[in-house]
C-alpha cells in the first residue's frame, strides 16, 4: 500500500507538477523560473539514468522510495531550488568538461554518421567494454540516436519553412 502511495506521489511530483510548472515558465516573461525547470529536468533525467543502471538493486534498499520522493521534492521545490543547487555543485563543471565531446558526437549523429560518432566516443570511453555489455543494445542506441537527431533536424527545418511561408 505504501509503495502505491509513493508511486502516485512521485508521478505527481516528478512529472505532472513539473510539466505544468514548465509550461507556466515558458509562458512567463521571467527567466528565473525557466532556469529552475530546465535544471529540474536535467536533474530528474540523471536520477532516471541512475535508476535504470542500478535498477536491480536500489529498489531493495530500505527507504529508497521515501528517499526518492524526498529528492524529487527537493529538486522540484522553488523554495529550496534543489535542481539549481545540484546543477551548480555537480553537473555544471562535469558538463562543461564534456561539452566538446558531446557536441562532436551529437553533430556526427545529427548527420547520421554513426562511424564518426563511434570513433569520437571511442577516444573517451572504452567502446569495447560497452559493446561487451550489450553490443546489440549499443548498436540500436547509436542508430536510434542518429535517426532521432535526423528527424528532429528535419522537423526544425520543416517548422522554419512553415514559419517563413506564413510571413510571406
Amino acid at each position: 500500500m505504501l509503495s502505491a502511495i509513493f508511486r502516485v506521489y512521485t508521478f505527481f511530483l516528478g512529472f505532472l507538477y513539473p510539466a505544468y510548472a514548465s509550461y507556466k515558465a515558458i509562458e512567463s516573461d521571467a527567466t528565473d523560473d525557466d532556469t529552475q525547470w530546465l535544471t529540474y529536468w536535467g536533474g530528474y533525467s540523471m536520477m532516471m539514468i541512475f535508476e535504470s543502471v542500478a535498477d536491480s538493486f536500489v529498489f531493495w534498499i530500505p527507504g529508497y522510495r521515501f528517499a526518492k520522493c524526498a529528492f524529487i521534492f527537493w529538486l522540484a521545490s522553488p523554495r529550496f531550488k534543489g535542481a539549481i543547487v545540484l546543477y551548480e555543485k555537480v553537473f555544471k563543471d562535469a558538463l562543461r568538461h564534456a561539452e566538446p565531446v558531446i557536441d562532436s558526437i551529437s553533430h556526427a549523429l545529427a548527420k547520421g554518421d554513426i562511424n564518426t560518432a563511434r570513433k569520437e566516443l571511442g577516444k573517451h570511453v572504452d567502446v569495447d567494454k560497452l559493446q561487451k555489455f550489450g553490443s546489440d543494445a549499443f548498436e540500436k542506441t547509436m542508430s536510434a540516436a542518429a535517426e532521432a537527431s535526423k528527424r528532429a533536424k528535419e522537423g526544425i527545418a520543416a517548422a522554419n519553412a512553415g514559419g517563413n511561408a506564413k510571413k510571406d
